[in-house]
């Protein structure tokens, strides 16, 4: 069966080459590979990506030349691939080193995966690299191999990228780990990250961010540069997209934060949230007023204006005439309120 197979691959009709690859891969025979490289050098990209695929099923790492081959090709997809099946080589730590300087992230990133699989203490070294995607993998490997005390949660903290110092402050709230390590990050904590940093933790991942203490203590803050910096970070962010990071927003944010970052957006997820706001309890009715005044002029959707309306007979004198009038200007602009 496999030698009829493996002669078809040969054939000149290419429905019968293509049924013999097909029928290599359903018999799962991996002495079939060798007859699978020479389609990486086809014209025909289908006959490639079946050669890259068996090489992915079917290497054993025994023939070098494939991943030394792979390692060197001119398409990034191949270095990839390299990189992915080199830990079945014999040595494989030259020809991972050798990819983690290729000229593709994904190449390198891949290959730095693999390094530290091979061995954790090449996290060290990983989080040395010029990639903030490489740094943000090797905090995790430095944290499930044990490797981190006070001097490297030095080294950590110290990094110029928000997004790691976040996946750092993850893995303390996530991992039973020493106080001693606690410690030393709660005291770069209170000295290092200001309200920049959460900004920037934000911009970047909000979900993550806002679940962070410090980031937490900034939300809360009145000050009128912190509330500037961090609408910045909420402007430049997708937040409202994630319901669990609305929910910590709600929770810990200040009025006047809540007033900055509401102020701009139309649709349903700034309107969802602006209702939320406004039938809080705890958030003054100067806030909710002005956050229904920065709806005028914003096209607010009828829903939400309905919702508004069910509201105004609850509402004290200041919210109930923000609520008349934009209800007004929306009359004024489209002629009345649709139709739900």
């Amino acid at each position: 069966m496999l030698s009829k197979e493996i002669s078809r691959l040969r054939d000149k009709d290419i429905r019968q080459r293509r049924k013999a690859v097909r029928r290599l891969f359903e018999d799962g025979d991996p002495s079939a590979l060798p007859h699978f490289i020479p389609f990486l050098n086809d014209p025909d990209e289908w006959f490639v990506e079946r050669a890259m695929i068996a090489i992915e099923r079917w290497y054993d790492g025994m023939d070098i030349g494939i991943a030394r081959d792979l390692a060197n090709s001119k398409f990034t997809e191949r270095r990839l691939l390299a990189a992915r099946v080199a830990l079945r080589l014999e040595n494989p730590r030259e020809t991972l080193i050798e990819l983690t300087s290729d000229s593709d992230l994904k190449v390198r990133i891949a290959a730095w995966k693999g390094l530290m699989r091979l061995d954790s203490e090449e996290s060290k070294n990983a989080v040395k690299s010029m990639d903030t995607a490489v740094r943000k993998i090797a905090v995790d490997t430095l944290f499930e191999s044990g490797m981190v005390n006070e001097e490297v949660m030095h080294e950590l903290m110290s990094d110029p990228a928000s997004v790691v110092r976040s996946v750092v402050a993850k893995n303390i709230s996530d991992r039973n780990l020493d106080e001693s390590i606690k410690g030393a990050y709660n005291r770069y904590v209170d000295v290092g990250m200001g309200v920049e940093d959460a900004s920037e933790a934000i911009t970047e991942s909000p979900i993550l961010a806002v679940r962070l203490a410090w980031v937490q203590q900034y939300l809360a803050s009145t000050n009128p540069k912190d509330v500037t910096l961090l609408t910045k970070g909420f402007r430049n962010s997708s937040w409202m997209e994630d319901g669990s990071a609305v929910d910590m927003v709600l929770e810990h944010a200040s009025d006047q934060l809540l007033e900055r970052i509401l102020r701009r957006g139309r649709g349903d997820l700034v309107e969802g949230v602006c209702l939320r706001v406004i039938r809080d309890r705890n958030r003054s009715t100067s806030t909710k007023a002005r956050i229904v005044l920065d709806r005028i002029g914003r096209d607010p959707s009828p829903k939400f204006v309905e919702s508004l309306s069910a509201e105004e007979p609850r509402a004290d004198n200041e919210l109930s005439s923000s609520i008349s009038l934009l209800i007004m200007e929306t009359l004024g602009a489209d002629g009345g309120i649709h139709e739900p």
